[in-house]
Formats: structure tokens, C-alpha cells, sequence
């Protein structure tokens, strides 16, 4: 009888065992495995993405740990090598929303709580590499609604977040909405009737705009032109930061 028992709390204690040792393999499961060779240099001649900047640094080897660090829990990691340093980046998104949401899931599963949502510049190849592998990850596939990467055709802004890649111009608001195609069609009837218009991307929503001027009262000339060719009644003037030309 004493046998029987040693033997079923032996079987017992090797079902915990296993068990146990399955929860840590998958509580460390790192999920999509992301390139590990992932350093770039940004230029004002490529693309436009929302990124979340972990950390940063002078030292590359300090660098390519954090990215390594990032990488194994699961999270796409890259350095960006700047003017005097290093900034060590996860995730590559045309949306800022889509961006915080992963940079809520860095809070949770890292140490990097004082991640950040920022923008930055990087070669399409390194934006596609990402959108496709993001499709398979187990790790935020269902957390991050990632809407993909529209490609927008006619006059169209990308609002940058850092203020001095910005200039204040004066422009006409004729609306704004979180639709991209909706935008693209008010700016295109726009363009139709003769005005300079064009879609701002904001980092949550779409501005459809006309005109950039220096002071106030040529756009509200242009204001009152719009109203009396579109009959929307309230178009308005306002002072926006646009990027440099």
C-alpha cells in the first residue's frame, strides 16, 4: 500500500514537473523570430513610420544588447545609428495608434517601461520585411490592429511628430475624419474645382486642407472661395505645422 502511494505521488510530482516546465516554455516563447541584423541610418528620402524607441545610447555594443534584449522577448528590435549615438527601435507602423499599442505591450512584457512612441525614416525593404512577419506573430497578432500600409495617390503629408522638421503655415480646414479614402475623396473634388488641396496624415486621423500661406488673410480669401464653390459652410482657417519644404 506505502508503494502504491510513493508511486502515485512520484507520478504526481512529475505531471507538476512537466506542466511546470511547459508554462515556462511558453511564458518564454519568444513568438515570431524578427531579423537580428537590423541597423539603419535615417534619410529624409525614405519612409515615413511610427516607431517605438526603447532606449538609446553612444555605445553599439550597449546598443545591440538592448536590440538583442528585445528580440528575445518576442518584439521586433533595430538601431537606428544617429548623429553621436545610437537609438535602439521596436515596430514599424504608418499609424501612431498601431504603434502605442504595441509600445503598451513593451510596458507590460519588458523592463523598457519608459518606452515611447516617436517617428523616424526608414528604407521600404525594412518596412515591408516587418508588415510581413508582423502578419504571423503570435505575440501581438491579436492585440495590435495594424491596418496596414495604405499607399495614397494625389497631393498627400505625412505630419511628422518631431516640431523642428516643421514650419507654421496658415491653411484652409475643409474637414477631417479617421477614413483615408473618405479624405482622398474630399481632397480630390477639391482638386476638381481648382484648389490646392491635399491630406494631412495626423497621427490618429486625416485633415483634408488647401492652400499654405504666410499670413491669415489670403487664406481666408481662399476660405470664402471654397464655401462659395462647395457650399459646405464650415470650412475655417487655421494656423498648422507643416514639414518643411
Amino acid at each position: 500500500m506505502k508503494k502504491r502511494i510513493r508511486t502515485v505521488i512520484a507520478l504526481l510530482l512529475a505531471a507538476i514537473t512537466v506542466c511546470s516546465l511547459s508554462a515556462v516554455a511558453f511564458a518564454e516563447n519568444p513568438g515570431y523570430t524578427y531579423t537580428t541584423e537590423q541597423t539603419y541610418q535615417s534619410d529624409e528620402n525614405q519612409v515615413f513610420v511610427y516607431t517605438v524607441q526603447v532606449s538609446a545610447g553612444c555605445n553599439l555594443s550597449g546598443a545591440e544588447r538592448v536590440r538583442d534584449y528585445m528580440l528575445s522577448k518576442g518584439f521586433d528590435g533595430f538601431i537606428l545609428e544617429v548623429e553621436g549615438g545610437y537609438r535602439i527601435m521596436s515596430g514599424k507602423f504608418p499609424h501612431a495608434e498601431e504603434a502605442w499599442a504595441y509600445c503598451d505591450l513593451i510596458h507590460k512584457k519588458t523592463e523598457r517601461d519608459t518606452a515611447y512612441v516617436t517617428d523616424v525614416r526608414l528604407p521600404q525593404e525594412a518596412i515591408d520585411e516587418f508588415a510581413e512577419n508582423f502578419r504571423h506573430d503570435p505575440l501581438v497578432a491579436n492585440k495590435v490592429a495594424f491596418r496596414g500600409w495604405e499607399n495614397p495617390s494625389g497631393p498627400f503629408i505625412d505630419m511628422a511628430l518631431n516640431e523642428e522638421e516643421t514650419a507654421p503655415v496658415f491653411a484652409v480646414q475643409y474637414g477631417a475624419g479617421n477614413s483615408f479614402k473618405g479624405a482622398e475623396r474630399s481632397r480630390d473634388m477639391l482638386i476638381e474645382k481648382g484648389f490646392d488641396a491635399y491630406v494631412v496624415r495626423m497621427p490618429f486621423f486625416y485633415l483634408i486642407m488647401a492652400g499654405k500661406f504666410d499670413n491669415k488673410d489670403d487664406a481666408a480669401a481662399l476660405r470664402d472661395e471654397i464655401c462659395a464653390a462647395t457650399d459646405h459652410w464650415d470650412p475655417y482657417v487655421r494656423e498648422i505645422q507643416l514639414p518643411k519644404a
